[in-house]
């Protein structure tokens, strides 16, 4: 494997458990550990992105533009879609999940 394989898969482990970290917290409050929120948001990145795709909307760019002409920071468009798409697709799983075994919390 060469270096930017490598990157790529470090950037979507990190991002994968940013994504589910932040989910868990919004559904239910609580952490559900390192390698569980990382699934999570890796298969949220999965189904937001083809729910983003579907709908043709391109995640992040509204935000990245206001930030820019807020702070004229400039911020990469890709990540910030990859975490609202990853955040999005992983709190439709949660839910989802809660439909099926029809838990609360």
């Amino acid at each position: 494997m060469d270096s930017p394989q490598i990157i790529k898969i470090v950037v979507m482990v990190l991002v994968g458990a940013v994504c589910g970290g932040l989910a868990s917290r919004i559904m239910s409050g609580a952490n559900s550990g390192f390698l569980v929120n990382t699934i999570l948001g890796i298969a949220g990145a999965v189904v937001g992105g083809m729910i983003f795709n579907w709908l043709g909307i391109e995640p992040g760019a509204g935000i990245v533009r206001t930030i820019y002409d807020t702070f004229g920071v400039k911020v990469p468009q890709n990540i910030v879609g990859m975490i609202l798409s990853g955040t999005l697709g992983a709190i439709l799983i949660i839910f989802a999940m809660r439909l099926v075994t029809g838990r609360r919390k």
